[in-house]
C-alpha cells in the first residue's frame, strides 16, 4: 500500500520557486493576509442570505431577481475556480491574488450602490468571478509558502477552519447589518476588509516566481468553464423542482462538456485538469469528501435560517444569533483539529467529524419543534465541519506537486463549491416540495415547513452516512502515514 504523507511534493525543474524562507519556518504574515480574504469570500456566501427580504422590498427586486442575487455568485465561483488555479500558476499567485482581491471589491461597491435588481445581480456575478481568482489563488499561496511540514499543517487547519467560521458568521453579521443599518452594507463592508487585505498582501506576501513556459491552455479552459457552468446552472435551476426540463438540460450539457474536455486533457504533459491527481484514491475520496461536507455546510445553515423564521417567527437578527453557536462549535473544534489529527490520525479525525454530522443531521430529521434542541443539534453539526474540512484538505493537498498548486488546489475547491451548489439545489427542492405538499394537505406554514425542514435533514443525514464510508475507507488508506500521524513541533 502506498504511504500518504502530508509533506510537500519535490517540485521539477519548471516549477514555481518557494520563497527565501523555504524549506524552513515562514512568517505567518502571509496567512493572516490570505485568511482575512478568505473569510471575507466565505463570509459573503451567507450574508446576503438574511438580506434578501429588505433588498426585495427597499430596492425593490422580484422574487427572481432575489433567487438569482445568490445564484450568480455561486454559478461563477464554481466555474471559474479551476481555471482561477491556472491563472495563478501561470501568472503567479501574489499577483493572482491581488487581482481577485481587486474584482471583489469593486464588485461589492457595485452591489452596495446598485440602483437597480440588474445591477445588484451584475455585481454578484462579478464577485463571483473575483472570489474564484482570490481562493484559488489564496490555497495555492498557503502551499507554496509554507513548505515545512508543521506549518503546513497549521495553515490549513487555519485556512479550512476560516471557511467554516465565515460561512456561519455571515449569517450572524447579516442579520445585525440588516436590523441595525441597511442591506447596502452587508456589500460595503467588504471595502475597509478587502482594502486592508490588499495592502497586507503588497507589504507582506512573498511575491513567488511563475513558472516558465507554462500557458493557459485556453481551448480547454473555455470547455471545463463552459462546463462547469451548465452545471451550476443546471443544480441552480433544480430550485424548480426535479422534473425542471431546463435544469436537466444544464446538467446533461455539463456532462458532455467535461467529458470532451477530459480526452483533450489525456496525454497532455501540462494539462488544465489533473487527471492523474484523480487516479489516486486518497485524492478522489478526499475530493467527494469536500463535495459532502460542503452541502451539508451550506444546506444546515439554510434549513436552520427557514425553521427559525418561518416556524419560529425569528428575525433575521435573532435567526443569527440562534446560528451563533454552531459557529462557535467550529471555531473550538478548528483550534483543536491539529490535536486530534495527531492523537487519531488524519483519517480517524474524518470519522469523528461524521459521525458528529450523522448525529446532528439525524436529531434534527426528526422535525423537533424545540428550539433548544435544535440549537444544540446544530452545534453538534458545526463542531463535525472543522474535523471533516481539515483532514479532507490535507489529504488531498498531500499530492500536490509545488508547481501545479493552482490547479491541484483549484480542482478541490470547485469539489467543494459544486458540493454547496448541489446541497442547496437538492434540499431547496426538498423542502419546498415537502412544504407545498403540507399546505395542500391542510397544514399550517409553521407545520409544513417543520415537516420541510425535517426531511432536508434527512436527507443531508444521508450525505453524513455516506462521508462516513468515505472516512473509513481514507482511514484504511492512509494508516501507518505520516498523512495520519504529523509530526508535533
Amino acid at each position: 500500500m502506498t504511504e500518504q504523507t502530508l509533506a510537500p511534493q519535490k517540485a521539477g525543474p519548471d516549477a514555481e520557486e518557494a520563497p527565501a524562507q523555504a524549506p524552513g519556518k515562514a512568517p505567518w504574515t502571509t496567512l493572516v493576509v490570505v485568511g482575512v480574504a478568505q473569510l471575507m469570500v466565505m463570509l459573503d456566501s451567507t450574508v446576503v442570505n438574511v438580506a434578501l427580504p429588505s433588498i426585495g422590498a427597499q430596492l425593490p427586486a422580484d422574487p427572481a431577481a432575489l433567487q438569482w442575487t445568490v445564484s450568480a455568485y455561486v454559478l461563477m465561483l464554481g466555474s471559474l475556480l479551476l481555471f482561477g488555479g491556472r491563472v495563478s500558476d501561470v501568472f503567479g499567485r501574489r499577483r493572482t491574488f491581488v487581482t481577485g482581491l481587486s474584482v471583489f471589491a469593486v464588485a461589492s461597491v457595485l452591489c452596495g450602490t446598485a440602483g437597480n435588481q440588474e445591477l445588484l445581480v451584475a455585481g454578484r456575478a462579478l464577485q463571483g468571478a473575483g472570489a474564484a481568482l482570490l481562493s484559488a489563488a489564496a490555497l495555492s499561496i498557503v502551499l507554496a509558502v509554507y513548505q515545512d511540514e508543521e506549518q503546513r499543517k497549521i495553515a490549513l487547519t487555519a485556512w479550512s477552519g476560516l471557511g467554516v467560521i465565515g460561512a456561519t458568521i455571515g449569517v450572524v453579521l447579516g442579520g445585525l447589518i440588516v436590523t441595525a443599518v441597511s442591506w447596502r452594507w452587508a456589500f460595503l463592508i467588504n471595502i475597509p476588509v478587502g482594502i486592508a487585505a490588499l495592502i497586507g498582501a503588497l507589504r507582506a506576501m512573498p511575491a513567488l516566481d511563475t513558472s516558465n513556459g507554462r500557458t493557459l491552455r485556453l481551448p480547454s479552459a473555455i470547455v471545463s468553464t463552459a462546463g462547469l457552468a451548465a452545471l451550476s446552472f443546471g443544480l441552480i435551476r433544480l430550485h424548480e423542482g426535479f422534473g425542471d426540463p431546463t435544469a436537466w438540460s444544464g446538467i446533461g450539457a455539463a456532462v458532455v462538456l467535461l467529458t470532451a474536455v477530459t480526452f483533450m486533457e489525456i496525454g497532455q504533459a501540462d494539462p488544465l485538469l489533473p487527471l492523474h491527481l484523480l487516479r489516486k484514491p486518497t485524492y478522489w475520496l478526499a475530493s467527494v469528501g469536500l463535495l459532502l461536507v460542503a452541502g451539508v455546510m451550506i444546506s444546515s445553515s439554510f434549513l436552520a435560517g427557514m425553521y427559525f423564521q418561518r416556524v419560529h417567527e425569528m428575525s433575521a437578527f435573532v435567526t443569527g444569533l440562534s446560528l451563533l453557536p454552531m459557529g462557535l462549535a467550529a471555531l473550538v473544534v478548528a483550534m483543536v483539529a491539529p490535536a486530534m489529527s495527531y492523537a487519531l490520525g488524519l483519517g480517524g479525525t474524518y470519522v469523528v467529524g461524521a459521525a458528529l454530522q450523522l448525529v446532528g443531521t439525524g436529531v434534527l430529521a426528526t422535525g423537533s419543534d424545540s428550539v433548544a434542541l435544535t440549537i444544540v443539534a446544530l452545534a453538534v453539526i458545526g463542531a463535525g465541519l472543522p474535523a471533516c474540512f481539515v483532514p479532507l484538505f490535507g489529504i488531498g493537498t498531500s499530492h500536490v506537486k509545488a508547481e501545479e498548486s493552482g490547479v491541484g488546489s483549484g480542482l478541490l475547491n470547485t469539489f467543494n463549491e459544486t458540493g454547496a451548489a448541489l446541497g442547496i439545489a437538492v434540499i431547496g427542492t426538498i423542502l419546498m416540495t415537502s412544504v407545498d405538499s403540507g399546505l395542500d394537505g391542510g397544514d399550517s406554514v409553521a407545520d409544513a415547513t417543520t415537516t420541510g425542514v425535517g426531511n432536508g435533514f434527512l436527507a443531508l443525514a444521508v450525505c453524513s452516512a455516506a462521508a462516513i464510508v468515505i472516512a473509513l475507507a481514507l482511514r484504511s488508506l492512509t494508516r501507518g502515514s505520516g498523512a495520519v500521524r504529523p509530526s508535533r513541533a
